[in-house]
């Protein structure tokens, strides 16, 4: 049986192993479009990006604090990589977005 968050009936839409390797998947690929993108990104979709993995990551990381009972070990090291990709991912795109404020 599959546990359900309380006070819920419902099964959970998607399960968390699922939604850590949707979030990995759309993090790489926008690391990676960006890396063979022979122009650069306006500023501000720099800034969209750095905001959009600091929030993927933190929203996965919360669920796996507050729904523990949800997350198998196998999910729980995926949001482990999805935290550090989600970090790294915003490292990477602030220091585009600072390059291209200075030039």
């Amino acid at each position: 049986m599959i546990p359900v968050v309380a006070g819920s009936r419902a099964l959970p839409m998607i399960p968390p192993t699922g939604m850590a390797i949707a979030a990995l998947t759309v993090m790489l690929w926008l690391i990676w479009s960006d890396t063979v993108r022979a122009s650069r990104s306006p500023a501000v979709l720099y800034a969209v990006r750095v905001a959009l993995f600091v929030i993927v990551a933190g929203i996965l990381v919360l669920n796996r604090v507050r729904y523990p009972f949800l997350f198998s070990a196998t999910a729980t090291v995926l949001v482990v990589v999805v935290a550090l990709v989600g970090a790294g991912g915003a490292v990477y795109f602030a220091r585009r977005l600072v390059k291209r404020a200075s030039n």
